[in-house]
């Protein structure tokens, strides 16, 4: 039988120290997380109903943080929103403007910039106040129903 060599006894010994030294951050958003594409906003007190099933925007869910962003519209910039939610409610507690990261050498203010007041391109994604609180209607797997006073999101994952 072969003798194990001593570069193969470290790495059988460095291999848990390696494990037990990497810090992974766990999310327990369940199904809310991941990549939801806006197919529908409607206003609850008109009726009235606004598709962008054939538009590309999304909202990207990870840990505490979604990213928006309408791909087919360079006009309107991408944001970070930062929320906590409940059982049955999504509250967005903060809005960031992209801007690039603070080291990025073709922007003069490089970093993200926080959002002081809602604009038009902020309505267009679904965010109408800060902050922002959603009512969950509905969220599994596949699909997802955002409320407020005012609108009702529609998803679908993506």
């Amino acid at each position: 039988m072969k003798q194990p060599t001593i570069k193969s006894l470290l790495a059988v010994l460095a291999t848990p120290l390696l494990l037990v030294s990497c810090n992974v951050e766990t999310s327990d958003n369940g199904p809310l997380d991941g990549f939801w594409h806006l197919e529908r906003i409607d206003t609850l007190a008109t009726g009235g109903t606004t598709g962008y099933s054939s538009g590309y925007v999304f909202w990207g869910v990870q840990k505490d943080l979604i990213y928006i962003k309408d791909s087919s519209n360079s006009s309107v910039g991408a944001y970070y929103l930062r929320f906590n939610q409940t059982h049955d409610s999504l509250h967005v507690t903060k809005i960031y403007l992209d801007h690039g990261h603070e080291d990025n050498p073709n922007h003069e203010q490089g970093g993200d910039i926080p959002v002081e007041a809602i604009d038009n391109n902020l309505r267009q994604l679904g965010i109408n106040a800060l902050p922002e609180h959603f009512k969950k209607e509905a969220l599994n797997a596949n699909h997802m129903i955002l409320s407020t006073e005012k609108l009702r999101l529609k998803f679908k994952k993506f």
